[in-house]
């Protein structure tokens, strides 16, 4: 198979044929970027609607995890029980993987397809990628479990207003945010380590923004920092020390990685000439 022939769908069910849906995300892609073509390429159909949500239809995994969303906050809320944020930012991981898998699965018949170039050096891969983002993911992830470890060693200087102790919840959210930190390092390892899949310097160059996209569409690591507040501090008490050093912490890390998404989408606002589709 062509992979620069135009992207017409064929039939969803073959391998290597990408949707209607799937065409039609690639394009409005393209155009926002300059490039506005009919047809787009079989190569960036495959890689630009493989991530959209839509692009196998509605996935029932979104319905999924809407239900269990859902249910979460209207059961954990009405039993008082602790970890409610802690289970909802769970979902959201979860979710964030299972679309992420996804999208591997197109990526992989388009590595069967162009074949698997060599993947970029590591530092070359970390700038695509961006220092805002992997400095502010290495600081939600070390500086929260110093806030956990922190909050365990603190007593609240007021009575509980839930019937657990406040060591419970941190517990529950110190455990979760080691499982943020395990979905954040299987997609970014992938996405520092992955092939270069493209055919030309144009689709080169899209592989580049799409790698540097892939981690914050797929691990927003600065979400789950909110696992590192203290529980004590979300319950609105007059916050201490520990209260501005996790607030600072917490304005930090967003900080970081909105500035790392603005200069991202600065650096590939505009596509450069190339064949992108008919």
């Amino acid at each position: 198979m062509d992979v620069r022939e135009p992207a017409l769908p064929v039939d969803p069910r073959l391998p290597g044929e990408p949707t209607v849906l799937e065409v039609g995300h690639a394009r409005r892609w393209l155009a926002r970027r300059g490039a506005v073509v009919w047809l787009p390429t079989r190569l960036l159909a495959l890689r630009l609607g493989g991530r959209s949500l839509g692009g196998f239809g509605i996935p029932a995994y979104v319905v999924v995890f809407a239900v269990l969303w859902w249910f979460n906050a209207a059961l954990l809320d009405d039993l008082d029980l602790p970890g409610q944020a802690a289970i909802s930012v769970l979902i959201f991981a979860a979710f964030l993987v299972v679309r992420w898998r996804r999208t591997q699965r197109r990526e992989q018949i388009v590595e069967s397809l162009v074949g698997a170039g060599e993947p970029l050096p590591l530092r070359v891969a970390a700038k695509q990628v961006g220092w805002c983002y992997l400095l502010s993911t290495g600081l939600t992830f070390v500086g929260g479990a110093a806030l956990s470890a922190a909050s365990l060693l603190t007593e609240p200087g007021y009575p509980s207003q839930h019937w657990y102790p406040p060591s419970v919840a941190i517990w529950v959210h110190t455990v979760a945010l080691a499982v943020g930190a395990g979905a954040t390092a299987l997609v970014l390892g992938r996405v520092l380590r992955a092939p270069v899949l493209a055919e030309d310097p144009a689709s080169r160059f899209v592989d580049g923004l799409l790698r540097a996209e892939d981690a914050y569409r797929f691990a927003p690591s600065a979400v789950y920092a909110v696992l590192a507040m203290p529980v004590f501090v979300v319950d609105w008490a007059v916050p201490g020390w520990l209260g501005w050093t996790a607030l600072a912490y917490l304005i930090t890390v967003i900080a970081l990685q909105l500035l790392g998404w603005v200069l991202v989408r600065r650096r590939y606002r505009a596509l450069p000439p190339g064949y992108y589709g008919r």
